[in-house]
């Protein structure tokens, strides 16, 4: 088979492939050239349920098998947090996390970045000091895939990672995703980053708050009050916001690891050879795709307003099971 151009290195679609929806055919390679194609392996069965857990095991099996030919061996086990949430529950009747980041990103035309097939796009979204959220989803923030396949679907309004991610993707191979230009907050395309709970805490179906911590404390209201420029929309949205209280969101599903994330510098650079980006890029995706949470969360919005830096969450009536 032929070498793979570093064009073709990755893969590139309007419709992000998935984990789940797999690489086939990585296996037929040789010293100095190996072929790979994309498939869709996750199909409904006769009674319209999906076979994803089959498929799932199967494209790990393939990974695996693909990544130590080329040396990269099996993805850790992901990170055993319990300590954060043994911690929290011994000074608090209920386990509550702190907003330490959140994000936006804008739709760019042309090659600005915000398709797909554009060399300039990223998952990367910068940071805000807060964000305005309605039933529709962040303002001013722009997904491909959310936007033309899903038609802007309220199911995926906010996206949520808790940070213990970020150091378990640190922790990969012995730090290969952390090296150089590595791991950053946002990466993930996360909308809200949330400190002192664990990638188990949000649970499909259930409800959570995001809750301002008072007025003049650092929360990011004061800095838009006091003129920082982050656009009018959260503006507006700030002043009615600063005595409205909770946004209330609803977990509506895990986050699949997509093939997207690939284009990410770390994984998708100049200087890495074709077949080793195509390593990076599985070794990444599987590691995200080992238990829910890891990929982060999607959420509906139930009660709209604004999320800022310092803001607590927690969840609404009984905890989840852990």
């Amino acid at each position: 088979s032929a070498t793979p151009r570093a064009s073709d290195s990755l893969p590139d679609a309007s419709s992000p492939p998935t984990v789940k929806d797999g690489l086939s055919n990585m296996a037929s390679s040789s010293k100095n050239s190996h072929s790979w194609s994309l498939f869709s392996s996750s199909q409904p069965n006769n009674n319209g349920d999906s076979t994803q857990s089959n498929a799932n095991t199967n494209n790990n099996n393939m990974a695996e098998i693909f990544a130590n030919m080329v040396g990269l061996g099996t993805p850790p086990p992901p990170p055993q947090p319990s300590d954060t949430l043994a911690e929290n529950s011994k000074t608090s009747k209920s386990l509550t996390g702190t907003v330490v980041r959140t994000g936006a990103r804008p739709f760019q035309a042309g090659n600005g970045g915000s398709l797909p097939s554009s060399p300039h796009y990223t998952t990367h979204k910068p940071s805000l000091p807060m964000i305005s959220v309605t039933e529709k989803g962040v303002t001013g923030d722009y997904n491909h895939y959310r936007t033309v396949a899903l038609k802007s679907t309220p199911d995926r309004a906010l996206s949520i990672l808790t940070k213990d991610v970020g150091g378990y993707i640190q922790s990969m191979k012995d730090g290969l995703f952390a090296q150089g230009n590595g791991y950053r907050d946002g990466d993930l395309g996360e909308n809200v980053l949330v400190e002192g709970l664990d990638f188990r805490f949000f649970q499909v179906g259930k409800r959570y708050k995001f809750s301002p911590k008072g007025e003049g404390d650092g929360n990011g209201l004061d800095a838009a009050s006091s003129g920082m420029d982050i656009g009018k929309g959260l503006m507006d949205a700030a002043k009615v916001a600063k005595g409205d209280g909770d946004v209330i969101v609803e977990i509506t599903e895990r986050i699949e690891p997509c093939g997207n994330l690939c284009k990410l510098q770390y994984i998708n650079h100049s200087g890495i050879s074709p077949r080793d980006r195509i390593a990076r890029c599985k070794y990444f995706l599987t590691g995200l795709d080992q238990t829910d949470g890891l990929r982060g969360w999607y959420a509906k919005v139930i009660q709209g307003g604004v999320i800022g830096v310092g803001y607590s969450v927690s969840a609404m009536g009984a905890l989840p099971a852990i």
